[in-house]
């Protein structure tokens, strides 16, 4: 194991992969990642990873639009198939009030944004199997998709290691040392790592990291569920994310043949992320089940096939922190996406990387850092994730 590093990243998920591949490519010297695991082992596994730049603040929507350029020629920028399906992103709503909608019209078509505004008899034409009253709406935005969290991280690691870094799979940090306030190396269970530079990619570990050195992230690990059903021959395959903003649920298909559905915001669900329930409770699926069935026909018979649950880093206003945090030279975090953090990682990698080898960045992170800049406000209607 090397022993000596310019950047240490902790984590291989999505964040981490993305941050390790950037900094390669800024020329930020010798990096290595570090994960107890393995490569998108963690929560990413589990991600939803749509893309959709659906936003009320400017650097989400900056960011997703360039992840979503990203996805769109990966193997040209990266390498390999992130299994992107670019199918359009489809959003029921009463009003396009910023609350309700999650996303600022005006804003987004400032930045360029495509979309097209429908009325409920072209929501009918567009999804006949499901119901709509008159009084709804619908945002199309056609430049949207998914990817496979999985294969996105591990062509964004393996393109890494192309570049020169050292992925170290299955090695846990047990403390980072920073006396003086500096940081100075890397404990592991494999032996020090002596390096002047650390990210924190570490999601819902990524508050006890940051503890060890004194530094207090308001970051809690929260857990929601998934399920997964049949796909009925009423909806038709290869149709796009439908986002029904009214009922507060979504889907998005998995393959041909299952759709993958769950609600927006979250329940208050603090768990342990090394020893938590994996599965979905009857309860949930039974609320996710009736909530589906209030808009689509043909989910009064939906076939279960499966559900899990998955955790995520959550902070109090709903919005990640980034940046040189808490005083600490070299003491870097992208962690605390509160579930809305796949859709840009590609991009933000580019832009923090950016900055931790001093060069300069397009987008402005100023509003993610911690403590918050004045004026930094929580995300609409404290939801952390308007699917």
């Amino acid at each position: 194991m090397k022993n000596t590093a310019d950047v240490v990243v902790i984590g291989a998920g999505v964040h981490g992969a993305a941050t390790a591949f950037h900094l390669a490519r800024a020329g930020a010297g010798r990096v290595v990642v570090v994960d107890k695991s393995g490569v998108a082992s963690g929560p990413t596994a589990r991600s939803g990873a749509m893309m959709r730049p659906i936003f009320t603040e400017a650097p989400y929507i900056q960011l997703v639009m360039e992840a979503t350029q990203m996805m769109e020629h990966w193997d040209e920028l990266v390498g390999g198939d992130a299994g992107f399906v670019e199918r359009g992103f489809l959003r029921f709503t009463r009003t396009f009030e910023k609350a309700e909608l999650g996303g600022d019209l005006k804003l987004m078509k400032e930045l360029g944004v495509e979309f097209e505004i429908l009325d409920a008899d072209a929501l009918r034409a567009r999804v006949p199997d499901a119901e709509f009253r008159g009084d709804e709406q619908g945002l199309w935005l056609p430049r949207a998709g998914y990817a496979d969290p999985v294969l996105t991280t591990r062509t964004l690691a393996r393109a890494a290691v192309r570049h020169g870094v050292t992925v170290l799979e299955g090695v846990q940090v047990t403390a980072i040392d920073a006396p003086g306030s500096r940081i100075e190396s890397v404990q592991t269970d494999q032996g020090p790592i002596h390096t002047r530079t650390v990210v924190n990619c570490a999601g819902p570990w990524s508050a006890r990291l940051a503890a060890g050195i004194g530094v207090a992230l308001p970051i809690e690990t929260h857990c929601g569920g998934t399920s997964l059903f049949q796909r009925p021959e009423a909806i038709p395959a290869g149709g796009p994310i439908l986002s029904d903003g009214v009922n507060q649920v979504y889907f998005r298909e998995v393959g041909d043949s299952v759709l993958r559905a769950s609600h927006f915001g979250w329940t208050h669900n603090p768990v342990d992320p090394d020893d938590y329930d994996e599965t979905i409770s009857a309860r949930q699926l039974q609320t996710l089940r009736d909530d589906l069935r209030k808009r689509y026909r043909s989910m009064q018979r939906g076939v279960f096939a499966g559900g899990f649950s998955a955790i995520y880093d959550m902070t109090p206003d709903a919005h990640p922190i980034i940046g040189n945090i808490g005083g600490v030279g070299g003491f870097w975090c992208n962690c605390g996406w509160s579930g809305n953090g796949f859709a840009s990682s590609a991009a933000v990698g580019r832009h923090l990387a950016a900055r931790i080898a001093g060069q300069t960045s397009e987008v402005d992170l100023g509003m993610f850092a911690w403590p918050r800049p004045p004026g930094t406000k929580m995300r609409p209607d404290g939801n952390w994730v308007k699917r």
